[in-house]
């Protein structure tokens, strides 16, 4: 039976927890706010208005259908990064999938993304921290492949304004901590102890402890790394990024239709969008999604496609139509994975109870 200093340790144990989430959460909010009002800041409320009353949103339905097209070829890519380990069935793919894209918008510091691993690891032999290792390989293939297309795309445009400047050192930072990461796992791979020794060096000069335990991390990370990775895998998987990214960008030419704005006396400036202009909106969308910004990243999803749509249209069309077409594409591509993530709660096989109790390197 618990006794009164029990219950003091636990409640102050759960007060200290409260804390630390507040804490680490404030910074992400303040960053939203921040950028949220820089994006927002020159808004013409009244075309933006007009823009949505006038709206064609029959377009969303071909809009979501191609999200949901760009989430099964995820769950298939994850599924083809995992086989070396064993073939994991797609409807348990699936579920993960839709779940671990939820949490991962709704929880902070971007804490969803250790869902999918434990998740997959429920309905498989797979070990939780070899699946973490193949979704830390996606965001480094999804990173490298944004930043290559940005890095065309932006040099197809030209110079001109600061903001191309700004983008070109963004989309350069980007490209070289993705591409420096892939390096690293290149070396580790192939010289493994090399690898960790190096790790084990380069932390060993901030903290010798914390050196020693980013080393053993590593070092089961590669072991990790030999099995979810090889020539098949590597080949199919990045077939399928080029292939999710290319309906990515579609998805958004589809969506801009809706905003024409046909009709006089609309109050609105038209927007349309060719291929090329959507996959600079989605490759500076991903750049500004990087922000840790506060859950459902609002805020930085518009700022991103603010700049981008700066690039080929007017201020009059970008603080009008833009932000219509900005919030619109947010919000739809939000609640598509929060409603896709609860009818998978609802009608799979997925439960929440103990996601976060089980260590992400249990068995």
């Amino acid at each position: 039976m618990p006794t009164d200093t029990t219950r003091v340790e636990e409640g102050a144990a759960a007060s200290a927890s409260r804390r630390s989430f507040w804490l680490r959460l404030m910074p992400g909010v303040l960053l939203t706010l921040i950028v949220g009002g820089w994006a927002f800041r020159d808004t013409h409320w009244a075309e933006l208005w007009a823009s949505l009353r006038m709206a064609d949103f029959l377009w969303l339905v071909p809009h979501v259908l191609l999200l949901q097209g760009v989430h099964f070829l995820r769950a298939w890519r994850w599924g083809r990064l995992l086989s070396g380990i064993e073939h994991v069935p797609f409807r348990y793919l699936n579920e993960a999938t839709a779940v671990g894209n939820m949490l991962f918008v709704l929880m902070p510091l971007r804490l969803g993304e250790f869902a999918r691993p434990v998740l997959i690891s429920r309905r498989s032999s797979i070990r939780a921290s070899a699946a973490l290792t193949s979704v830390v390989l996606e965001r480094i293939i999804d990173g490298v492949a944004v930043a290559l297309l940005l890095e065309v795309a932006l040099v197809w445009l030209g110079d001109g304004t600061d903001t191309l400047r700004y983008l070109r050192w963004g989309t350069h930072l980007m490209l070289a901590g993705f591409l420096g990461l892939w390096g690293l796992l290149l070396l580790a791979y192939w010289q493994r102890a090399l690898a960790v020794r190096l790790v084990e060096r380069f932390v060993g000069w901030v903290s010798p402890g914390l050196a020693r335990r980013v080393a053993e991390l590593m070092d089961s990370f590669v072991g990790a790394v030999r099995q979810v990775s090889g020539p098949g895998q590597f080949l199919s998987t990045a077939l399928l990024t080029v292939v999710l990214w290319a309906v990515n960008g579609l998805a958004i030419v589809v969506l801009a239709q809706a905003f024409g704005c046909e009709g006089q006396g609309s109050g609105c400036s038209p927007l349309s969008l060719d291929l090329f202009q959507s996959f600079v909106v989605l490759g500076v969308t991903v750049l500004t999604s990087m922000i840790p910004a506060a859950p459902g990243m609002m805020g930085t999803f518009q700022a991103g496609v603010k700049i981008a749509l700066s690039l080929f249209l007017p201020a009059a069309v970008v603080n009008g139509s833009g932000l219509a077409f900005a919030n619109v594409m947010w919000l739809a591509t939000l609640l598509h994975q929060v409603a896709l993530g609860c009818w998978m709660l609802g009608v799979g096989t997925v439960r929440l109870q103990g996601l976060v109790a089980r260590p992400i390197n249990a068995p």
